[in-house]
């Protein structure tokens, strides 16, 4: 046997020993699923080489999607699996059993847009992100994760999102956002999950010839929320919808009085860092104050914030009922950073001049009514979720 036979028959047993001593290495994996559809460039990271259509993709195969790029997979049980650009997905391990009818097996999802189409086999799946673990039992639903957030929106059936805020049924039409500081369920899909899916959608459909540039936000107006009558005619970029308890309460921002704030609560906002914060502070006469992440019910906190500070803008404009201000420490003027508060009585008015007013309740002012007086209660009532009513519109 010559010299490069010698050197094939080692390769090869030096494969097949490799297969046995470390089976889950993709040599010995079982294919996942099958690549139905690729647009541009998507590329598998163990071999380092371009997915073309038809390819077979492998456990523990690493799949990344670039920039204007997308797949659609088809699993071994033809569920469908769609990633949109600039995603990285790990195909842990997918295992079709059909003497039993059902499926088993975990991916790991470490960025960007997913959606994902049941065939109807019963399910014992996992998809793990850096914030979440959302257990599937045969649905339709869209995943969005970036920046240490994972967003899951339910289309048909129900998922079970854990966390280590706690375990949540997300049902279909329900939205659930995981972040590093908070759990809690939202109105609406983000601005950025909506972007993401249509963008992914359209390149699929177009082979990428059509698809739109990316935008920060929604372009098109499709109502997902109705207004009042009287709110119709506000400018919505700066028109702030809070959910409480009660029901909603609509802010306009007052840019033209304090814009240094008003441009930071929208970031804010749009960052949903407000979503599930507590009310840590309410007098009836007086404010109901929010925005503090690190508060702790019935102990610490309401002095916290994003580490941002914000430079004083005071101004002459009374805290009348209503009007909202920034909170900040009490010997430093240019501290103000997330806390806020809502004008509830004649009591606010000692606040006059000495902290930035920058918007006012203009619906919904007896739902702050509602909230209990209460200074770091133990069961504290919360904000479910604060948008940018621009935002809500597609």
């Amino acid at each position: 046997m010559n010299a490069s036979r010698l050197f094939a028959a080692f390769c090869l047993s030096l494969a097949l020993c490799w297969a046995a001593a470390f089976p889950g290495s993709p040599m010995a994996a079982e294919n996942v699923g099958t690549a139905k559809r690729v647009v541009n460039d998507v590329v598998t990271r163990s071999f380092g080489q371009s997915v073309q259509t038809g390819d077979a993709l492998v456990a523990n195969e690493t799949v990344i999607t670039k920039s204007r790029s997308a797949i659609d997979i088809r699993l071994a049980d033809q569920s469908s699996l769609t990633i949109g650009e600039n995603s990285e997905l790990i195909l842990d391990d997918l295992v079709y059993g059909r003497d039993q009818n059902k499926v088993t097996g975990a991916f790991r999802m470490m960025s960007g847009a997913i959606r994902f189409a049941s065939a109807g086999v019963p399910m014992d799946f996992l998809i793990k992100t850096p914030t979440a673990t959302i257990g599937i039992r045969g649905t339709q639903f869209d995943v969005l994760v970036n920046d240490g957030s994972t967003e899951v929106a339910v289309v048909e059936g129900v998922v079970v999102v854990q966390s280590r805020f706690g375990i949540a049924d997300v049902r279909s039409g329900q939205v659930y956002q995981v972040t590093t500081r908070r759990a809690a369920f939202a109105d609406a899909r983000s601005p950025g999950m909506s972007q993401a899916i249509e963008f992914m959608v359209t390149m699929l459909a177009d082979g990428g010839a059509g698809a739109p540039q990316a935008a920060p936000y929604p372009q098109k107006e499709t109502r997902l929320i109705v207004l009042p009558p009287f709110l119709a005619n506000k400018d919505k970029e700066n028109l702030l919808v809070a959910d409480l308890p009660a029901g909603k309460v609509y802010v306009e921002l007052l840019p033209g009085l304090a814009p240094l704030h008003v441009r930071r609560i929208k970031q804010l906002v749009r960052q949903q860092f407000y979503d599930g914060l507590a009310f840590h502070f309410v007098r009836q006469d007086y404010v109901a104050e929010t925005g503090d992440p690190s508060f702790t019910p019935g102990g610490v906190g309401g002095t916290g914030g994003s580490g941002t500070a914000i430079a004083a803008e005071f101004s002459s404009t009374p805290f009348t009922e209503g009007m909202v201000g920034m909170s900040r420490l009490k010997n430093d003027p240019d501290s103000a950073d997330s806390r806020f508060f809502f004008a509830l009585g004649p009591t606010a008015r000692t606040l006059d001049g000495k902290y930035t007013a920058w918007g006012r309740v203009v619906a919904g002012m007896q739902h702050l009514k509602a909230l209990k007086s209460a200074n770091r209660p133990k069961t504290p009532e919360r904000m479910t979720t604060v948008r940018v009513v621009a935002d809500l519109y597609k």
